[in-house]
This record gives structure tokens, C-alpha cells and sequence, in this order.
């Protein structure tokens, strides 16, 4: 799914995508991380893959992904993995030699405002190929003897296409392909919940701090430099870390010159769109949140977090050394006030991440409270905001008249009054939760409604739909 935000100027394109390759192609990139194995802000799935591997599999897997990543570029429009490295087999090799010359030659004259070097003398001469990409990186970014490998290759095109290719194939089956299997469908739905959640009128640094409660860093932002359009795409497995991969847009074998950069970044699994309801935290919730807080134990257990992209519940018992039971209590606090995502793992073991989102809201409510006049906080304006809001989507009658409405925060808005109707507790069939959203609309399409509930976490059922349950905040 895709949503298209121009940002505040008309010349920036930012949209959310779920795109199954460069998930794919950026996992294979964070194998090659520097001291990968020693790397916490990563997805244990990373550093144990990157710990399995072999030798020569690390090597192939740098050359690939940090000397020949231009060669890489999917198509927009690749429906998955397998379908990609069937059209990369096909590939003209000398057109994949292209796809490495053409986007550094670019790259040079934007940066020196010279002449680039003739494509035959950066396939002949490998000073002049060495020297071409040294003004291209930075002096930590460059490896001359990876560049030697890359320019071996590059004098042999069918060896260097067999190379991507077979070192892509092994990955894939041996490595990701399972992995993939087991979190298609979550990481389809978190990139759905995001592209719903761009708004418009933001900017990057915008997006990026609604999507994930943090600041984009700066050295990101000028590494995409002039690219006009950027991809965010939600990964499984970069944790706390943020990649970006800027690379030539390539239709074929053209290339009309435009690089576009794609930006992975990863929220907990069970990352709740209904987090961003646009409702302020009443005093009574702000107070238990603070409160949680107020723990020397749980302060323990978030420092400890920080510092690790997720830890199973026994990992953070051995770690703090504190029995079973008064570390699962704690957790349980925690992830009940939000602050934590919890996760089940194999067998009786739960995972646990930080909730980025849920820290940065927290932070903002004790500013906002600060910052008003107490006067101005009384629940009956609250209440008349929250209805004034409400009004917009309402007849006379106060029935619902349309659905959805455009922005993420009015659906929020509309689902959290709908499931005001029913009980806490009590169980629903399909067809009582029907004709109560018939009771509040104007409308004949309750099932639109119902998956809205359910899938923005209002509501829970059985895996068969036969019985429905509203969730309690």
C-alpha cells in the first residue's frame, strides 16, 4: 500500500511502501554491519544470522551489499523475492555492469562539478576506478581493496552477475526465506497503519517522529542529500537502528538520472496505530503513567532496554538478578501503562522492546501541563473538544453519516466513540455487533466498521469472527 505526502514544498515525495525485496535486500545489508555480532540496537534475528554464517558468506555478503548495491535496485512494482532473482537472472549482464558505472559517474561530477572519467577507462584502468569512487565516499566509507574486488568484477560481467545472483539465491533459501514466511503478514499490516497514518502536510523529520517517537538524525537527512523521493519502509529487523539506502531508480534498462532513497526503520511488532488517537491523556492516566515510573526496579528494567533492541523475560531476570516473580510483576506494569511491548516467544518465554511512541507521549503531556492554564484543563471542555470532533461525521440524530473519513486521527476519533456502545466483558456475536454500528449509522456497511474495530485494537474476536469482544485500555 502507498500514500504520497509531498511534504511542506512540492519538490520532496515521501510515501510509506510495502515492498517484500528491499525488506529483503536490507536485511542482507545489516548482515555486513560493522561488529555486527556486538551490536545491540539490531534484531537478534540479525546477529544471530550474521554469527551463523560463514567466512566466506560475510565476505560475499560485503562485497554484494557495501561495493555492487546499485546492482540491487528492485523494480517498483516486484511482487516478492523469488520473482526478483528470476528477473535479475535474466538480466543482460552488461546492463548490470551499468547499473554500477553509470550512478557513479553521476555521482562524481555532482560532487566534484567535473567531468566524470569515460565509462572504458573505469573498466580498464583501476586507478582511475579507484580514484573515481574515493571522491564519491567519505574517507571511513571507503575500502580500497573491496573497490579492487568490485573492479575485477566489473572486467568480467557474467561473473560478476553470477555472483550476485547465486550469493542472493543462497541467502534467500538458506536464511530468510522461512523468516519471511513468519513475518509477511504483521510487517504488511505495521506498513498499512503507517501509509493510513501520513499525514500530507509533514515534513520528514515530521514523519519520522510520529512514526517512531524519535528524531531523524542529521547525518541521515544530508546523506539523502537531493533526492526528491523517499520511501520509509517499516522493517522487521533494524531495531534502534536506522539505515538508508539511496540508489538509482532504474525502469529496465533505463536510467533517467533520479536516485531514490529508501529509509527502513523498525517499531515493535505489536505497534498500535491506536496509540495516535488524537484524544488528550486525561490527568487520572497521566498520573498512573507517571507513577510507573516511579520504581527503582522499572527504572532498572527501561535503562536496561535502551541499551538492547529486545530481551526475553529471562534474559532481564539473570541480568538484574531479581527473582521470577518480582521481575514478571514489574513487566506487567510496565506493559500495561504501555511503556512496553511484549511479545510471545518459543515456549513459555515473552520478548519485550521498549515503546519509543508511548515515552515520547507521556513526555509531551507533562509539557503541555506545564505549559497550560490549569483553568483551561477542566473535563467538561475536554468533553465538549472531543464531541465538537465528532459532530463533523454526525446527523442531527447523532448517527454516524460516512466512512472512513480522510485523516488517520477523525477514523480514531469515530472508532473510539462507536466502541463506546459496547460492554467490557461481554461477548458479541458477528451479528449483534452488527446491528448495533446499524444502530449508530446512517449507512449499510457494519463490516467496514467491525474490521476497523478490530483492526485498530478496539475490539478483539476468535480467530473465526463467530464472537467479538471489546479490549480494555
Amino acid at each position: 500500500m502507498e500514500f504520497e505526502n509531498k511534504g511542506p514544498t512540492s519538490e520532496i515525495t515521501i510515501q510509506v511502501v510495502f515492498d517484500p525485496v528491499s525488506n529483503a535486500l536490507n536485511s542482507f545489508a545489516l548482515l555486513s554491519e560493522k561488529d555486527v555480532e556486538q551490536r545491540t540496537d539490531l534484531s537478534p534475528w540479525v546477529v544471530q544470522t550474521a554469527t551463523s554464517m560463514t567466512p566466506e558468506q560475510r565476505e560475499t555478503n560485503r562485497l554484494v551489499f557495501a561495493g555492487l548495491q546499485d546492482t540491487l535496485t528492485p523494480q517498483r512494482d516486484e511482487p516478492n523475492f523469488p520473482s526478483y532473482l528470476h528477473n535479475l537472472q535474466e538480466l543482460n549482464a552488461y546492463v548490470l555492469r551499468k547499473r554500477v558505472l553509470e550512478p557513479l559517474r553521476r555521482r562524481f561530477s555532482h560532487q566534484t562539478g567535473a567531468a566524470p572519467p569515460h565509462t572504458k577507462y573505469l573498466i580498464t584502468d583501476l586507478a582511475t576506478y579507484l580514484d573515481t569512487v574515493r571522491q564519491t565516499q567519505d574517507e571511513l566509507t571507503f575500502d580500497a581493496e573491496l573497490q579492487t574486488q568490485v573492479h575485477t568484477l566489473l572486467q568480467h560481467p557474467e561473473e560478476l552477475k553470477q555472483s550476485i545472483v547465486s550469493h542472493l539465491e543462497s541467502m534467500w533459501g538458506s536464511y530468510f526465506a522461512h523468516e519471511w514466511r513468519r513475518i509477511e503478514r504483521r510487517l504488511h499490516w505495521q506498513s498499512d497503519m503507517f501509509a493510513n497514518s501520513l499525514r500530507p502536510d509533514a515534513s520528514l523529520a515530521e514523519t519520522f517522529q510520529e512514526f517512531t517517537g524519535r528524531q531523524l538524525a542529521s547525518e541521515i537527512i544530508q546523506k539523502i542529500g537531493d533526492c526528491t523521493q523517499i520511501l520509509l519502509l517499516p522493517s522487521w529487523h533494524t531495531g534502534r537502528h536506522v539505515s538508508v539506502w539511496k540508489a538509482a531508480d532504474w525502469n529496465g534498462e533505463e536510467w533517467g538520472g533520479q536516485e531514490v532513497a529508501r529509509i527502513f526503520f523498525s517499531e515493535p511488532p505489536t505497534y498500535d496505530v491506536a496509540q495516535l488517537r488524537s484524544t488528550p491523556i486525561k490527568q487520572a492516566e497521566l498520573q498512573a503513567r507517571l507513577g510507573a515510573l516511579a520504581d527503582e526496579t522499572r527504572l532498572r528494567i527501561i535503562e536496561l532496554l535502551t541499551r538492547h533492541s529486545e530481551l526475553q523475560s529471562q534474559e532481564i531476570i539473570a541480568a538484574l538478578d531479581l527473582s521470577q516473580s518480582s521481575i514478571s510483576r514489574h513487566l506487567k506494569q510496565l506493559v500495561s501503562m504501555g511503556y512496553l511491548y511484549e511479545r510471545r516467544g518459543e515456549g513459555a518465554n515473552k520478548t519485550y522492546r521498549l515503546s519509543s511512541y508511548h515515552f515520547a507521549r507521556t513526555a509531551q503531556a507533562v509539557q503541555k501541563l506545564a505549559q497550560d492554564d490549569p483553568a483551561t484543563q477542566t473535563e467538561q471542555e475536554s468533553t465538549g473538544s472531543y464531541n465538537q470532533g465528532l459532530k463533523r461525521f454526525m446527523n442531527q440524530e447523532g448517527r454516524l453519516t460516512m466512512w472512513p473519513p480522510s485523516k488517520q486521527g477523525d477514523k480514531l476519533l469515530i472508532l473510539e466513540h462507536l466502541a463506546s456502545f459496547f460492554q467490557t466483558g461481554k461477548m458479541y456475536s458477528e451479528k449483534e455487533v452488527n446491528d448495533l454500528l446499524l444502530k449508530h449509522t446512517t449507512f449499510k456497511d457494519p463490516a467496514a466498521l467491525r474490521r476497523g474495530l478490530y483492526e485498530y485494537r478496539f475490539m478483539s474476536r476468535k480467530p473465526d469472527g463467530s464472537q467479538y469482544w471489546l479490549i480494555e485500555a
